[in-house]
This record gives C-alpha cells, sequence and structure tokens, in this order.
C-alpha cells in the first residue's frame, strides 16, 4: 500500500482480508493485494477510482443509503453483508467494517463470508426440513435437580398434541397435559431411567386430543453434560394408524386361530360321532335287511333306533356345514345355471314328504330362466326351502313356487299356507339352534337348516328374504343376479315339472360318481377285499355287511403293518383303508401299498369318519379312487365296491398277471 511504509505495505498484504481506504469523496486512496486479487485488478489499478465501482448495483444502493450515513453520524458500521464486483463477472460475499479517521477518510475492513453463508444456508435447510418433518424433533433438558424442560421444539407439537411450541418452550407442563393420565407416568419413569443409564429412549404412548384417544411414539438419545445435567435429542411421530393396523392384524389373526381351533374341533367331533354311529346305524339296518326274525314291537323299537341315529348324524352334518360356510371353506362353483333342472329335481325329490302329508305342489308359470348359481347349492337350498314349507304348513295344504324377474336378479320364491311369522319371530329367525317354538309342534328339526341356506344363498352372490305375517303363511325368495339370454316361455303342457321319468335327475350332477356293474360278479371268482380298521365295533360291522355278499371275501387288518404282511401274501382287488391307525395314517399306508408292484394299481377307498372337505380333498389327490365316510350307505357302499371291481378287471388294473 502506497501511504504506508515498506514493511507496512507487507503486514497488510499478507492479511487474509481486504483493506480499504476511502478519501471524503469516495475515491479509493489505497487497497491491499487481498482485496485487489478478489475482485480480479491489482492495486495500483484500483486507487484513484470511485470506491462504488467495487460494488455491484444493490451493494452500491447499500453503501450510499446505509453506510454512509452511519458514518457520518456514528463514525462506524460493523458486519454490514456486502457484494464486491468482480472485473470479470461475478461477486464476492464479504463482511464490511469501517471507521471514520480523524483527517474524514474512511478505513474498511472486508472479510469474506463465503463458508459463513453456506453455513447459513445449510442451518435454513435444516431448519426447514425439521419444520415440514412429519412428526416433531425436541431437545429435552433434565437439570441437575431433576427438572424437566423442552429446550427446543418444531412446530410439528401443534399436529401431533394440539399445543405450540411457544407454549411448550415457556411450561413443558402444557405438552404433559395432553398425555394420556394413564401413561404420564410410565413415560416419566422411561425417561428417568434413560437418564441414569444413558441409554436410548422410545416408548410408545397415548393422548387424548378433542375427545379421542391416539397414539404417540417418541425416540430420543441421550448426552451427559458436564454440569451433572442430561440433554436428550429426538423426535415424536403418529402411530395411531399403525398401531390400528396391528390391533386388526391380532383380531384377525385371533379369529383365524379361533376359526381353526373350531374347525379342529368340529372335525374331531364329527370323527368321534360318526365312528359309533356307523356301528349303530349299520348293525340296525343289517337287522331290518337281513330278514332277522323280528316281531312288530322289535322292528318298531329298531326304527326308534335308526330314527335317533339319523337324526343325530343330521346333527353332525348341519353343524359341520355351518362351520365351513362361517370359515369361508365352503366349496362353490358359480356360473350360469338353468333354473329349471334345478327346480324339477327339487319338486321330485320332495314328493315322498308331499305325499304323506297330502301337500299340493304348485310348479312356476313360467320357466326358461338362468342365473349365476352354483347348481348343487341352488338345490340343496331349495330342497331345504320346501320341505320347511311342507313339514310346517298344514295337511292338505299347498306349496306354490315362483320364478320371476326384478331388475337384473331373478327371483325364486317358495309360499307355503302355514301359520305365518310374527316380526318379533322374524328377528330371531336366523339364529341358530332357535326353532321359535317349533320344538313343540312335533317336526323334526334343529334350528340350523335356514342359517345354512341363507349362508349358501350369499356365497352364490344372492340374497334370502321373508314375507310373513300371522295368519298369512311365510314366502321365502331367493334372489340370483341373472343371466342375459333366453326369453322366459309359457310351460309347455307336455313338459310336467314333477316329471316322473330319470330325464328330470339326469340333468344334474349327483354329486360323486356312482358306477354300475357291467356284469354279475356272482359268476366271477371271489374277489379278496383288504379292510383296514382298528375300531373293533366297524371291523364287526363290516364282516357282517360282507356275510351275505358270496362274491367277496373281506380280510380285516387292524393296524398299518399287520395290512402290508397280508397284502404281500394276497392279491386283493380293492383295498379299503381307514385313516386313523395305531401305527400310521391312511395316506402312509397306501404310499407302502403302492411300493408292493402287485398293489400299484389296486384300486384303494378310504372308509373314514373324518368329513371335513379339506380331508377328503387330501385323501384324493394322494391317489384315492373313493372316499365313503361314516356312517356308511351299505347299498351305494356294495354298488361302488362292485363297479371298481368291475373296472379293474376290464382294465386289467389289480390282476398280478394282467
Amino acid at each position: 500500500m502506497t501511504d504506508l511504509g515498506q514493511s507496512d505495505a507487507a503486514w497488510a498484504d499478507a492479511l487474509p482480508g481486504g483493506l480499504l481506504r476511502v478519501d471524503p469523496d469516495g475515491v479509493i486512496l489505497n487497497a491491499n493485494a487481498t482485496l485487489a486479487r478478489w475482485t480480479g485488478r491489482d492495486v495500483l489499478s484500483l486507487q484513484g477510482q470511485m470506491v462504488s465501482a467495487l460494488f455491484p448495483q444493490a451493494a452500491r444502493l447499500m453503501w450510499h443509503t446505509y453506510v454512509l450515513p452511519l458514518l457520518a453520524t456514528r463514525g462506524e458500521v460493523e458486519e454490514v453483508s456486502m457484494l464486491l464486483q468482480r472485473e470479470h463477472g461475478g461477486t464476492v460475499d464479504v463482511l464490511l467494517s469501517a471507521r471514520r479517521q480523524p483527517d474524514g477518510s474512511t478505513l474498511a475492513l472486508l472479510a469474506r463470508i463465503k463458508e459463513r453463508r453456506r453455513l447459513e444456508y445449510q442451518l435454513l435447510a435444516i431448519k426447514r426440513v425439521a419444520e415440514e418433518a412429519p412428526g416433531m424433533l425436541f431437545q429435552l433438558r433434565e437439570s441437575p435437580d431433576g427438572r424437566l424442560a423442552f429446550t427446543y421444539m418444531t412446530e410439528g407439537v401443534r399436529t401431533l398434541f394440539g399445543v405450540t411450541s411457544a407454549q411448550v418452550l415457556a411450561d413443558a407442563e402444557t405438552w404433559w397435559a395432553v398425555l394420556h393420565p394413564a401413561d404420564r407416568g410410565l413415560l416419566r419413569e422411561a425417561i428417568r431411567q434413560s437418564a441414569a443409564t444413558l441409554r436410548p429412549l422410545r416408548m410408545e404412548y397415548r393422548v387424548l386430543l378433542d375427545g379421542r384417544e391416539q397414539w404417540r411414539e417418541t425416540h430420543a438419545s441421550p448426552l451427559a453434560e458436564l454440569d451433572g445435567a442430561v440433554l436428550w435429542h429426538g423426535y415424536a411421530q403418529d402411530i395411531t394408524g399403525r398401531r390400528e393396523t396391528e390391533q386388526h392384524r391380532h383380531e384377525r389373526e385371533a379369529a383365524e386361530r379361533a376359526s381353526q381351533a373350531k374347525s379342529a374341533f368340529l372335525a374331531r367331533m364329527s370323527h368321534e360321532l360318526r365312528t359309533p354311529l356307523n356301528g349303530i346305524l349299520g348293525f340296525a339296518r343289517l337287522l331290518r335287511t337281513q330278514g332277522a326274525p323280528l316281531d312288530p314291537d322289535q322292528r318298531r323299537k329298531l326304527g326308534y333306533i335308526e330314527a335317533a341315529g339319523d337324526s343325530l348324524l343330521h346333527l353332525v352334518n348341519e353343524v359341520l356345514e355351518l362351520s365351513r360356510i362361517e370359515a369361508g371353506h365352503t366349496s362353490i362353483h358359480v356360473q350360469p345355471t338353468q333354473i329349471d333342472p334345478v327346480l324339477r329335481r327339487a319338486i321330485r325329490l320332495v314328493e315322498p314328504l308331499a305325499e304323506s302329508r297330502h301337500v299340493a305342489l304348485q310348479p312356476p308359470a313360467q320357466q326358461g330362466w338362468r342365473a349365476m348359481a352354483d347348481a348343487g347349492r341352488l338345490l340343496q337350498v331349495l330342497l331345504n326351502l320346501l320341505s320347511n314349507a311342507i313339514k310346517y304348513g298344514p295337511v292338505g295344504g299347498q306349496v306354490t313356487l315362483s320364478v320371476q324377474a326384478q331388475g337384473e336378479m331373478v327371483n325364486v320364491s317358495v309360499q307355503d299356507q302355514g301359520p305365518g311369522l310374527s316380526d318379533a319371530q322374524q328377528r330371531q329367525l336366523f339364529q341358530p339352534f332357535n326353532r321359535l317354538g317349533a320344538e313343540q309342534s312335533g317336526v323334526e328339526g334343529v334350528g340350523l337348516g335356514l342359517v345354512i341356506t341363507r349362508g349358501l344363498v350369499e356365497l352364490m352372490g344372492g340374497t334370502l328374504s321373508l314375507k310373513s305375517a300371522p295368519g298369512q303363511g311365510a314366502c321365502f325368495t331367493v334372489s340370483l343376479q341373472a343371466v342375459q339370454g333366453e326369453t322366459p316361455g309359457e310351460v309347455a303342457p307336455h313338459e310336467p315339472w314333477a316329471s316322473t321319468g330319470a330325464g328330470a335327475l339326469d340333468e344334474l350332477p349327483t354329486g360323486g360318481p356312482q358306477p354300475e356293474p357291467s356284469a354279475e360278479l356272482t359268476a366271477q371268482p371271489v374277489h379278496d377285499i383288504l379292510y383296514v380298521e382298528d375300531n373293533r365295533v366297524n371291523a364287526i360291522l363290516m364282516t357282517s355287511v360282507f356275510e351275505d355278499q358270496p362274491a367277496f371275501r373281506l380280510t380285516v387288518a387292524e393296524t398299518g403293518q399287520e395290512a402290508l404282511d397280508l397284502a404281500a401274501r394276497m392279491q386283493p382287488s380293492v383295498l379299503m383303508l381307514d385313516m386313523h391307525l395305531p401305527d400310521m395314517d391312511g395316506l402312509a399306508l397306501l404310499a407302502a401299498l403302492r411300493r408292493q408292484a402287485h398293489l400299484r394299481h389296486v384300486p384303494a377307498v378310504v372308509v373314514s369318519a373324518d368329513a371335513m372337505p379339506a380331508d377328503i380333498e387330501r385323501a384324493m389327490d394322494a391317489g384315492f379312487s373313493a372316499y365313503w365316510t361314516k356312517p356308511l350307505d351299505i347299498a351305494r357302499l356294495m354298488s361302488e365296491l362292485k363297479g371298481l371291481v368291475v373296472g379293474a378287471r376290464d382294465t386289467g388294473q389289480g390282476d398280478p398277471l394282467g
């Protein structure tokens, strides 16, 4: 610098900041090398220029309207943010401090603030992020005497806790008052433990906002200060939605566990009831069909045994059906379905009941309707509605069926002439086991039929409704989604609904294979049947059944290993396996039998008291040809057994030479 000594100039040029001396008219007298370098000039080129040449337009205004007036009135300014103009473009951020000298000149010191600007920007960005965060950031301090106070808090507190940061910073109790009374002490204790151990704090707690309970979660990390205080940096967030989701998940899992436990219990109950029922009903029917010398009184009492067994079996079946519907395990195949064949078959199947009570069945006036339904389940629904209408209506009365379209629905209605139902009775109609006083009427039932019927209709995407009043009978209506297409027409006179021909029954699947043998087995060699059964009563029953079947020779094994030993020495035509054996289950036994070459293609049948759909599906997937559920239908058993033997003989299966 020219007015300084040589050593002073060198010292000024070595400074990291800029030095500038300006005369009272604003002309630059001196500048050091640092300032010259910042502006892209040399020291000599700066001397004699107006100081305003160092600044861009905005900074010039600052110089003239702020810096010079302060210098004139106060004699100095401190840390004014300014911009220096570089000669070839660009600016330099500086803080300017200046003082008026005795000779009227001004001596200014300039410091670059590039790093400060960066830090300020980062701090501003951090503050913006903190304020815009979905939760709340905070600092909590516990003083050495144990008092808690918030030293910092973002405005997220307003959304989470319904108070402002200013309120909480002024008085922490404002925040504590929002917490659920039952959780305040727990949170204070958690803070105390965190302070004592310097371990992170994490807690879920409740707050009360607008009269509603909500959940919050706080995470905070403690830091011990030199004076014995503890400072936490943390955040809080709303977890109400997460807690509700978890609660729903826990409730759903609990419901699923309960459903599984219920299914397991019902399956076990079914098995335990069906096993003795197989013996009771089986021996009762054998006594009736095998021509035992029974007098009329004995036959009547035998009929009581069969009726009681059938009623218990019906109850077991209905309870299982209801449990499957409630658990969503019922097999339903909804597809476009012709209504007429289902109606014809339902009418034919209830004809014997109607004839026994002299009830006339009036078929619908139109046919040709199509709806989205499962044909087998719709038949089950109509059979229940028709049988109820016949049983609860008067002897010699009439049951009327009608089919009508209403918008996009097809309505199938069953109208009876019974006593009708009051409003109070209708409200209780679909309660399981509630027969609305009908248990005193002498009509058999357990109060599950309508519950099952409604469940099946709803599974098909329809509704079941009732219109009734005391003394006016009852009309149950099944509403199903209509299928557009054919136009219904009048019933042809030559096409009676209650057809007695086989065609009416052939239009729907029967629910399972029922093969008919192609030749009489009695003219063939005796066929060996290997039956594996550990229940002694059921084994005796099956032995009794086969006593009148000269075409078959029954061999009974009580364990899986005994069955394997017997099978190795014989050539059975059919394998009949129970699912529950002392040493292995039926699936494992079948796999072991199949490993014997001469048994690889022998038909195998399950004979079990397990009646759940999953059990049947698992067995059929394992390779069984049929599944016979106890109590056994002996006539069907023998029919299917003959069909299996004939089928195996015709294909060469089961014959070691075939």
